[in-house]
């Protein structure tokens, strides 16, 4: 029987976790030569490079993630025994690592993620942010098990990830009740010339009510920008301008803030994907979330009046 260095897969998944030879050795209390030697030793026993260089980091090879997945496991397994050995009570504790793409609404994050709540008696949730690039690099070192984002995984990246739609949500513009008498009787030709404030230019989001306007030759007064999304509609509810809202949480922005729908952009919709790592069996969570999504992203009792339908409040599940 072929046995393993347990060590230098010790040492293999703390370099995957850290993203470089430098942050592991100095959290390993070894010397950056001597962590590459076993590092290297553990290449040629498993007969095939773990890690890609990228610049001054290293970037996990799909034969590594697969290694790194296993060793992870491993090492779970090992502190549980550990845990035995001394008389603690064995208590499995599930983790779920998440990403989210640094834009998206947090109470869409909220709806999305609460399924997996319910399932288990100890569950630790990790959330991670950042732009897209920066998450599936967490994702290829096996840092998070899901990203939660409105744009599919980019099918060039050097990784195999496995995307999944999970639904959609229609868009809608509020205001608070000064503007929405001013701005609402006409729409949509009466936004010619409002203040607006709007997501971040290159947002799927940004690109989908551009063109909604554009195709309407309406030109409208962009009164700010935002990267997030409770900042804008925090902006909003204090009169800066009308502003869009996911159709899924509509009804508690008019509930909590007492603003007004003024429209909907018809046929624009944001998209959500939970992305995954192919090469990776899916953390039960993930599937759960999958299950659920279409219902927890619908919005129903939409009523469809002339002119600009709004929609009804959400019902209570």
């Amino acid at each position: 029987m072929e046995w393993l260095n347990y060590h230098h897969l010790y040492y293999f998944w703390t370099i995957a976790q850290e993203g470089s030879l430098s942050s592991a050795a100095a959290r390993l209390h070894l010397s950056h030569s001597t962590l590459s030697e076993q590092l290297k030793l553990l290449e040629n026993a498993l007969g095939q490079e773990l890690f890609d260089r990228k610049g001054r980091r290293l970037v996990l090879t799909e034969f590594g993630t697969e290694v790194a997945s296993y060793a992870e496991d491993i090492f779970t397994l090992g502190q549980e025994l550990v845990q035995i050995t001394r008389g603690r009570p064995r208590v499995r504790e599930s983790v779920f690592r998440v990403a989210v793409l640094e834009s998206t609404p947090k109470t869409v994050v909220y709806r999305l993620l609460e399924p997996s709540f319910k399932s288990l008696e100890t569950l630790s949730l990790e959330i991670r942010e950042g732009p897209i690039d920066a998450l599936l690099e967490l994702l290829a070192r096996n840092l998070v098990h899901i990203i939660i984002t409105d744009q599919p995984a980019d099918s060039s990246a050097p990784h195999l990830f496995s995307t999944q739609k999970l639904g959609e949500t229609d868009i809608v513009l509020y205001g608070t009740p000064r503007l929405a008498a001013r701005y609402g009787a006409r729409f949509p030709a009466s936004l010619a010339g409002a203040p607006m404030l709007m997501p971040a230019k290159g947002t799927y989001l940004r690109q989908g009510i551009d063109r909604w306007l554009a195709d309407r030759s309406i030109e409208v007064r962009v009164a700010g920008e935002f990267d997030d999304a409770a900042s804008l509609i925090t902006f909003g509810v204090f009169g800066l301008g009308l502003f869009p809202v996911r159709a899924v949480v509509a009804s508690e922005v008019a509930k909590e803030h007492g603003m007004k729908c003024i429209g909907t952009f018809s046929g624009v919709r944001e998209t959500y994907y939970a992305v995954s790592h192919e090469r990776r069996q899916r953390h039960p969570h993930t599937n759960a979330i999958i299950e659920a999504a279409k219902e927890r992203l619908l919005v129903s009792g939409l009523p469809k009046p002339k002119g600009r339908p709004c929609p009804a409040p959400r019902r209570r599940r």
